[in-house]
C-alpha cells in the first residue's frame, strides 16, 4: 500500500505528462501535466483513445505493434491538443507496466524545437549574408582593379552567376540614344549562342520587362519565360531559358545606362535576398561606371592640357628664340651707343625671365603628373649654388641687390639641372620680393647627414597666414593693383616638388611683413665616395662652319642667321622641310639646325630622310624647337638628331655643339 501511495504522489507531481494506456490505446489515467499538455481536463481525457491526439501522419498501428513486441520505446511525436495546436514531444514508453497497462511519459519540447528551427534559419540567413558580403567584396575588388568597362563588367557578371547559381549572365550598356541595350560582356554564354549574344541589341521599348525595370529603377524578373506575356518571342527564341532577371545599374536610384541580365535554364523563384544582393552589386557597378566616365573625362582633359601646354611652349618659345638670337647678334656687332646697349640688356633680361616663366609652368605640370625623372650623380651643393649666383649676376647686369655666398663642401646625389633650378628659383623669388638695395645671402653647410641650403633675404617678408601656403600651386600673397611683383605662383610649388624628388624637405620662415624671409632646403648627403662631375670646359672657339637653318618662322630664321654669321659661320636657309632636304643634299653643310614643327615634311621626317643618305649619316643634326617635353626629346633622338635644343636657345650650348661638330 505504501508503494501505491508513493506512485500516486509521483504520478500527480510529475512535471512531465504521464499516461496510463490499455491494450486498446485508451487512456486509463493521466496526470495533471498530461491534462495541461493536451488542453483538456482529466475527466474528459480518461476513456479517450490516444490515437485522436496524434498527428495524422503517424503510422500508429505499426509503431504500436513494435512497441508491444520490444517492451520499450523512445522517440518524438507531434500531438494535437484540444484547441487544435500541435506540440512537439519526446516520449519514453514501457509496455505492460502492469498486467494490461502501459506507461508513457511525454515531455513538451516545442519551444526547444522552435528555437532549433529559428537557429537553423538564422544560420541560413547568416550564410546568405556572408555570401552577399563575400560577393560584394569580390565585386568591389573587381571594380577597383581596372577601369576597363568590358573586362570589369564580365567579371561582375561572373560573380553574379556564381552567387545566384545562374546558367548565364551578361552586362549591357545603353546605346547613345538610350533606346536599346548593347551587350558588352557575357559569362557562361554557350558557344552556339555567343554570336547571337554579341550581335543582339535589346530594344528597351519592345521589351516590357526591361522597360519596367528601367522606369521603376528596380529588378524585374520572369519566373517562366515561356508563359510570361512580357517576354517577346524573339528573345525567347534566341535565349531558350526558363527564368530571367533584369537589374538596372543605378546611382542614388538614377540609371547610369547599364543593365545586368541573368538567365536560368530551369524555373527559378527570385527571393528578397537575391534582389538585395543584386541591388548592392548594382550600386557598386553604378559607382564604377560613374567613376570610369569621370576618369575618361579627366584623362581627356589632362591630354588636352598637355597638348595646350606643348602648343603654348612652342608658340611662346618661337618668338622668344628669335628675340634672344637677335639680341645676341646685336651684341656681337657691338656699337658705342650707350642707350642701345642698355635697351639690349633690358630685352635680354626680360626674354630670359619670360623663358623662365614658361619653363616653370611646363615643369610644374610635368612634376605634378609624375613625368620628371632625375639623372642623379654626386654633386657639391655648394658649387651648384655658387654657379647659380654667378650666372644670375652675369644675366642681370645692373641688378640693384647685394647677393653674398658662403658655401662649404656638401656632396649630394642629385640632378644638376634640377638642383640649379631649385637654387635659381629661390634666388629669383628673393629678388622679386626684396626692394632695390636689399641683401640676399646664400649659405650652404653640412649638418649631420644633411646638406643644408639657406636663402635669406631682407625683403617684404611673409605674413603668418601665408607661411603654410607659400608652396601651394598658384598661391600668392596679396598683390598691389599694378601687380608689380609679377609671377604665376608656380615657382615655389615646383621647387618643393623638385626637392621632394631628391628625398629632401623645404621650409619657409619669416617673422612677418617687412622682416625678410628665409627658405631652407635639406637634402640627404651622398655617403659613398664617388667622382664629382668635372667642371664645364671653357666655351670652344672652333673654326667657321657651314650651317643650314631649316625654320619656317622668318624672324626666327633671320635672327639665328645673323647670330651665327656674327660668330663667323657660313649660313644657308630653308623655310620648309622639303626645301631644307634639297638644300642640304646640294650644299652638304656640316651642321643643320632643324625646327620640328615645319610645314610639309616636319623636323622628324627631315632628320630621318637625311640620315638615310650617305651625306646625312655623318653631318650634325640639331633640333631647335619650341617643343621640349620628354616625349619630344625621345622622338628627336629616334629620328636621328644629335642634340635637342629648346627655344630660346642657349648661345653657349649652341656654340659648343657647332664647335665640336664632326
Amino acid at each position: 500500500m505504501s508503494s501505491d501511495r508513493e506512485f500516486k504522489a509521483l504520478f500527480a507531481a510529475a512535471l512531465d505528462a504521464v499516461l496510463i494506456i490499455d491494450d486498446a490505446r485508451i487512456f486509463i489515467d493521466v496526470n495533471p501535466a498530461a491534462a495541461q499538455l493536451l488542453g483538456s481536463p482529466r475527466a474528459d481525457l480518461v476513456g479517450c483513445r490516444f490515437d485522436q491526439f496524434l498527428d495524422s501522419e503517424v503510422d500508429l498501428d505499426t509503431a504500436w505493434r513494435t512497441f508491444l513486441k520490444t517492451g520499450q520505446q523512445t522517440g518524438e511525436l507531434r500531438v494535437v491538443c484540444a484547441d487544435g495546436t500541435v506540440r512537439d514531444v519526446e516520449y519514453a514508453a514501457t509496455a505492460h507496466f502492469l498486467e494490461d497497462r502501459h506507461l508513457a511519459i511525454l515531455r513538451d519540447v516545442s519551444d526547444r524545437k522552435q528555437a532549433e528551427i529559428e537557429r537553423a534559419e538564422l544560420l541560413i540567413r547568416q550564410k546568405r549574408r556572408l555570401l552577399e558580403t563575400e560577393t560584394l567584396l569580390a565585386v568591389s575588388r573587381t571594380l577597383s582593379a581596372t577601369l576597363d568597362p568590358t573586362e570589369t563588367m564580365r567579371r561582375v557578371a561572373r560573380e553574379i552567376a556564381h552567387a545566384l547559381g545562374a546558367d548565364m549572365a551578361g552586362a549591357f550598356l545603353a546605346g547613345p540614344n538610350g533606346d536599346y541595350l548593347q551587350p558588352v560582356a557575357g559569362y557562361r554564354v554557350p558557344k552556339d549562342m555567343r554570336a547571337t549574344f554579341q550581335q543582339f541589341p535589346i530594344p528597351i521599348k519592345n521589351h516590357p520587362a526591361i522597360e519596367e525595370a528601367w522606369e521603376a529603377r528596380r529588378a524585374v524578373w520572369t519566373d517562366d519565360m515561356a508563359t510570361d506575356p512580357r517576354v517577346d518571342r524573339d528573345t525567347l527564341n534566341r535565349f531558350p531559358h526558363q527564368s530571367d532577371l533584369f537589374m538596372p545599374i543605378c546611382i542614388k536610384e538614377q540609371p547610369v545606362g547599364g543593365f545586368f541580365v541573368i538567365w536560368w535554364s530551369e524555373r527559378r523563384s527570385i527571393t528578397d535576398d537575391d534582389v538585395r544582393l543584386l541591388q548592392g552589386i548594382s550600386d557598386l557597378a553604378g559607382i564604377f561606371l560613374d567613376n570610369a566616365q569621370l576618369y575618361r573625362a579627366a584623362a581627356e582633359a589632362n591630354r588636352a592640357k598637355d597638348e595646350f601646354l606643348a602648343t603654348l611652349s612652342h608658340e611662346l618659345r618661337n618668338p622668344l628664340g628669335a628675340i634672344v638670337a637677335a639680341v645676341g647678334a646685336l651684341e656681337r656687332r657691338g656699337g658705342q651707343d650707350e642707350t642701345a646697349s642698355r635697351l639690349r640688356q633690358i630685352i635680354h633680361r626680360q626674354s630670359h625671365h619670360l623663358a623662365h616663366l614658361v619653363d616653370d609652368l611646363l615643369d610644374v605640370a610635368r612634376v605634378t603628373a609624375g613625368k620628371i625623372a632625375l639623372n642623379r650623380e654626386p654633386l657639391d651643393l655648394g658649387d651648384v649654388a655658387g654657379n647659380c649666383v654667378r650666372s644670375l649676376r652675369e644675366r642681370s647686369e645692373g641688378l640693384e641687390h647685394r647677393i653674398t655666398l658662403e658655401a662649404e663642401p656638401a656632396i649630394v646625389n642629385g640632378d644638376l639641372t634640377r638642383l640649379e633650378q631649385i637654387v635659381t628659383n629661390l634666388l629669383q623669388n628673393a629678388i622679386k620680393y626684396t626692394p632695390a638695395g636689399g641683401s640676399i645671402h646664400v649659405d650652404v653647410i653640412r649638418e649631420a647627414q644633411e646638406a643644408v641650403l639657406r636663402v635669406t633675404d631682407t625683403g617684404r617678408g611673409i605674413r603668418s597666414d601665408m607661411l603654410s601656403r607659400v608652396f601651394e600651386l598658384f598661391a600668392q600673397a596679396e598683390q598691389p593693383i599694378d601687380r608689380s611683383l609679377g609671377g604665376l605662383g608656380v615657382g615655389l610649388t615646383l621647387t618643393r616638388r623638385l626637392v621632394e624628388l631628391h628625398g629632401g624637405t623645404i621650409t619657409a620662415f619669416s617673422k612677418g611683413e617687412g622682416c625678410g624671409a628665409q627658405f631652407t632646403v635639406r637634402l640627404p648627403v651622398e655617403v659613398a665616395a664617388a667622382p664629382l662631375r668635372p667642371p664645364s670646359p671653357p666655351l670652344p672657339r672652333g673654326r667657321p662652319r657651314r650651317v643650314l637653318i631649316i625654320e619656317d618662322s622668318a624672324d626666327a630664321r633671320e635672327s639665328l642667321r645673323l647670330l651665327l654669321e656674327a660668330q663667323g659661320h657660313h649660313v644657308s636657309e630653308a623655310s620648309d622641310g622639303t626645301r631644307g632636304v634639297a638644300v642640304a643634299l646640294a650644299e652638304h653643310p656640316e651642321v643643320i639646325l632643324i625646327d620640328l614643327g615645319l610645314p610639309g615634311l616636319d623636323g622628324y621626317e627631315v632628320a630621318s630622310a637625311l640620315r638615310a643618305t650617305p651625306f646625312g649619316k655623318t653631318t650634325t643634326l640639331i633640333a631647335v624647337t619650341g617643343y621640349g617635353q620628354s616625349d619630344d626629346r625621345r622622338r628627336s633622338n629616334e629620328a636621328g638628331f644629335d642634340a635637342h635644343l629648346v627655344k630660346p636657345v642657349s648661345q653657349g650650348a649652341l656654340a659648343r655643339l657647332i664647335a665640336t661638330a664632326s
